[in-house]
């Protein structure tokens, strides 16, 4: 089973974070095949919008495999590190609009993917934020720089101090969301989205 879906139609880009079973969670793994995949999109002319979500229902991304980390030895906790930054850094530097469809959890590295991309719509409830400093991690995926630009110092100071989740709704208010739509019909508006 691959960790990362790539499909596309009509000139769109969908990339599905595919670990359903461990909430899109990611691995080394994962973030090696992430970085192919957007790698590959960076050169597709015939691909005019991307857009990023994760398997299921339950999670967009519950950011980085803390079971898999508890395994890993010093260099390897490095190895990973520089793995998300990297991806998560050409994710951002895609020449194509960006979309991440936020279907479920947005947590820790899955924020991170979310604020990377140029746009986020979320599913009505979905829980989010950068819960890393509740584990003593500092985020290390762009986060702790990509959130002040969205929402000032003084807002991402608080959220990221406080390891804070909040939901789709108030993400909408601080301006991380674009928009919040019904879970049940999240896919084809997301699909029908004018930003498309």
């Amino acid at each position: 089973m691959t960790t990362v879906l790539y499909e596309k139609k009509n000139n769109i880009a969908y990339v599905t974070i595919n670990r359903e079973d461990m909430l899109n969670c990611f691995d080394y793994e994962t973030l090696h095949k992430l970085q192919e995949v957007t790698d590959s999109i960076s050169l597709d002319r015939e691909a005019r919008v991307v857009i990023f979500t994760g398997a299921g229902d339950k999670s967009f991304s519950a950011g980085a495999d803390l079971k898999e980390r508890k395994t890993l030895n010093e260099m390897e906790v490095k190895r990973n590190v520089k793995a998300i930054r990297d991806a998560f850094k050409a994710i951002a530097n895609l020449p194509q609009p960006t979309i991440a469809a936020v279907n479920g959890y947005a947590l820790g590295g899955g924020f991170e993917l979310m604020i990377a991309c140029d746009f986020s719509i979320a599913a009505e409830g979905v829980k989010m934020g950068l819960t890393e400093t509740s584990w003593a991690i500092i985020p290390g995926a762009g986060g702790t720089q990509r959130l002040p630009r969205l929402v000032g110092e003084m807002k991402a100071k608080e959220l990221i101090f406080t390891a804070r989740k909040f939901t789709a709704e108030e993400g909408l208010q601080l301006g991380v969301i674009l928009k919040v739509v019904n879970g049940k019909t999240f896919l084809l508006l997301v699909k029908n989205s004018p930003l498309i």
